[in-house]
């Protein structure tokens, strides 16, 4: 796996401004559809971003959040008591970061990255300046705007970094192109029962060839990464939709029910229906393994 060091030496970024605006009660912010990945800023007040294919994260001040390319995004407030007013102010960005100027750094991410500041940290000063930096638009208003992009994304990925070192497949590809097809192959029809000839021949390698590469660069086999990619994308799936059990299965590529329960029991040590509830109660946060989960 790519080092943090390496990363971050190679790393070379764009900043383009898409809104920044306040989203009121019954009312919402379309992001829009653009090609590349986008980030969202809330200065603000509390509301979700809710993706095209019924996924929603919860947005409140000061969160941050990578939406990966190509994912269609729009805010909204949360429904709050009668009378009472809601609003979020949030910011979108459409960003390009690149490892060594040829390699998008977010081009593999599955699901959104949600990074929350704390009031007394230091780097909300430098999400703020990069968004007055975007508005005003000031001599050298690009180049200063680009230092601070810089400066939040390495913030980002210090964060990522420090909780997930070992799971952020989305990273691996980075260093090789030829994985990089095999694991967007995967994440984006988990369901698919691909074998490992098949991905060896989406990657161009040979089969054994492909296989210990693999292993090497994300500590795992294909099938295995295949296989916690689906029951991650299942665990996205119950706390942010509301498909039926036997739905998700489905997406998640198990022919029954009983055969994905017993999977995902093994895997996150709780049912399906009991991980839904629990994590949508106040408080909770079930762990779901960073950049193996998949949202179709």
């Amino acid at each position: 796996m790519i080092s943090l060091e390496q990363l971050l030496d190679g790393l070379e970024v764009s900043v383009e401004p898409l809104a920044i605006q306040a989203v009121r009660r019954n009312h919402a912010l379309d992001c829009g559809r653009i090609v590349g990945p986008t980030m969202h800023y809330a200065l603000r007040g509390s509301g979700l971003l809710k993706l095209a294919d019924g996924e929603s994260v919860g947005v409140s001040a000061r969160t941050v959040i990578v939406v990966p390319p190509g994912r269609q995004a729009q805010i909204v407030t949360k429904n709050g008591a009668r009378r009472t007013p809601t609003e979020v102010v949030v910011a979108c960005l459409g960003i390009r970061a690149t490892y060594q100027g040829g390699v998008g750094l977010f081009d593999h991410l599955a699901e959104p990255l949600v990074e929350h500041c704390g009031a007394e940290d230091p780097i909300r000063a430098s999400f703020e300046q990069l968004l007055d930096e975007v508005a005003a638009r000031r001599p050298g208003g690009r180049a200063m705007a680009q230092a601070l992009l810089w400066r939040c994304l390495i913030w980002l990925l210090r964060r990522a970094f420090a909780r997930d070192r070992y799971r952020l497949t989305w990273l691996a590809p980075l260093q090789d192109a030829r994985l990089g097809r095999a694991v967007a192959a995967m994440h984006d029809r988990p369901q698919h029962d691909f074998t490992l000839l098949e991905l060896a021949e989406v990657a161009g390698m040979s089969r054994s060839v492909f296989a210990a590469r693999f292993a090497d660069m994300l500590g795992q086999s294909p099938i295995e990464f295949l296989k916690a990619l689906r029951l991650a994308r299942a665990a996205q799936l119950l706390t942010r939709t509301e498909l039926p059990v036997k739905g998700i299965a489905a997406r998640s590529g198990y022919l029954s029910r009983s055969s994905f329960t017993r999977a995902f029991v093994a895997r996150h040590g709780i049912a399906p229906a009991a991980f839904r509830i629990a994590g949508r109660e106040p408080g909770s946060r079930p762990f779901i393994p960073q950049g193996t989960a998949a949202i179709a």
